[in-house]
């Protein structure tokens, strides 16, 4: 069988990210990609500039494999199963997870991000959970319930990963801190003083700098 020459981006991509998998990106180098796909160094320099630019598409692709995680159906409750399908990414791509939230390149992570929580809202748009609640109500429990997942996510994949990989351990609490913090901030909602859920000013800043996007992606679901 001839010897192949010709690659698309997603499969010189996708190579990168394999090799990221196994090894991080100790494992990952221009050369590795060429012999993995069993080419030359050319079709890569061809797409990407640098390593630093492959190293960005692969960090975009496990995004996108993160999102398909918490697309799927883990309990039933759509806000719930969010949070599961983002641990269980971290234990099934343990390498692929530290490698997209290494600090690496702080622009594109706060970019996927932001790109990561409109994608979550879409789905939550109607949740009954939030409903009766304002934007920024609901923005103060998604955030922390995020910083939740995230520590739960690190620590399934660290030294804490066995005792946490008890059948529905982690099920459990996700379900139990996400009533916890929905009933909690909801208490604190309905107190005559309608400033107390903001105890951290930075959490504040944060949702009025991208408030703007907030609305616009609200405004756009409630019409399709």
């Amino acid at each position: 069988m001839p010897r192949k020459t010709q690659f698309t981006a997603d499969e010189i991509v996708e190579a990168a990210r394999d090799l990221v998998r196994e090894n991080g990106w100790e494992g990952l180098s221009v050369k590795a990609v060429a012999q993995k796909i069993g080419s030359s160094t050319m079709p890569i320099y061809s797409y990407f500039e640098n390593l630093e630019k492959l190293k960005d598409a692969v960090v975009i692709n496990g995004w996108g494999l993160l999102m398909a995680y918490e697309g799927r159906s883990y309990t039933g409750d759509v806000w719930v199963d969010h949070s599961m399908g983002y641990i269980q990414f971290a234990m099934d791509e343990e390498n692929l997870f530290f490698c997209m939230f290494d600090g690496r390149n702080i622009e594109l992570q706060r970019k996927m991000a932001l790109a990561h929580w409109k994608f979550l809202y879409v789905g939550l748009k109607d949740y009954p959970g939030f409903e009766g609640l304002e934007l920024e109500q609901v923005f103060l429990i998604r955030y922390s319930r995020a910083l939740f997942t995230h520590g739960l996510a690190a620590a399934a994949t660290g030294n804490w990963g066995k005792l946490l990989q008890v059948d529905g351990m982690i099920e459990n609490l996700v379900m139990a801190a996400s009533r916890a913090l929905l009933e909690g901030y909801r208490k604190n909602y309905e107190h005559p003083n309608k400033n107390i859920a903001f105890l951290d000013e930075k959490i504040k800043s944060m949702f009025e700098a991208h408030k703007e996007d907030f609305q616009k992606e609200v405004l756009k679901n409630s019409k399709g």
